[in-house]
């Protein structure tokens, strides 16, 4: 399955601008910049994602079938997924095309582009590829599934520190950095669900002997 759609993460976003009592006349609109931009960032982490080679396995010569016997680990931004700057001009965009363009604006923007690249690269750090995939003729054969991790309060923290840096500093920036933290956690969780390895991971007799890809 591809990475959460924009679709998806909407009521998400907009549960989580409500939960903070965001009730201005711009929460709806920021709800749904917030849930398009997340989306693109994890479509570009899909494609950018590698799973770095080196997963303990059992694969029996010959034929060289088995199947991993532990768990593998993600490659981290920038290699392996989009970095904040990256994301500032989709961030902007969608605050834009959501009529959201006061002065706080572009602040607002850097602070959504580097509150999703954090939960990006602690979802890339953290996460594990889970064992279990079948290897037949030193190759996986079958698709490996991600193991999600909770993220919330580490992305909440990054965040209001985000918001400091950028000049956010209302009363409402604390229930906003919530609010986007928790929209990213989730988001994050369905991109676990969702976006599997693909086979084809070359393997040695013990161990992945190169990189794998997202799908």
């Amino acid at each position: 399955m591809p990475a959460p759609q924009a679709s998806q993460l909407e009521s998400v976003a907009d549960g989580m601008v409500r939960a903070a009592a965001l009730q201005g006349e711009d929460a709806p609109g920021l709800a749904k910049a917030l849930a398009n931009a997340t989306a693109q960032a994890l479509a570009l982490f899909a494609a950018q994602g590698m799973v770095l080679p080196g997963i303990p396995a059992a694969a029996v010569p010959p034929p060289g079938n088995g199947a991993t016997a532990g768990p593998g680990r993600l490659m981290p931004p920038p290699a392996g997924g989009p970095i904040a700057p990256q994301l500032e001009g989709i961030c902007n965009a969608q605050l834009t095309a959501q009529g959201i363009k006061g002065e706080d604006a572009p602040g607002l923007a850097k602070t959504m582009a580097a509150t999703i690249a954090q939960g990006i690269q602690l979802f890339a750090s953290q996460t594990m590829v889970m064992p279990g995939i079948a290897i037949a003729g030193f190759v996986t054969t079958a698709p490996g599934m991600l193991q999600p991790v909770p993220l919330a309060s580490s992305i909440e923290g990054a965040a209001k520190g985000f918001m400091q840096r950028d000049g956010l500093r209302g009363e409402n920036a604390p229930d906003l950095a919530q609010a986007m933290a928790n929209t990213v956690n989730l988001a994050l969780t369905q991109f676990a669900a969702q976006v599997m390895v693909a086979p084809g991971i070359p393997c040695s007799p013990g161990a992945s002997a190169g990189p794998g890809r997202l799908m």
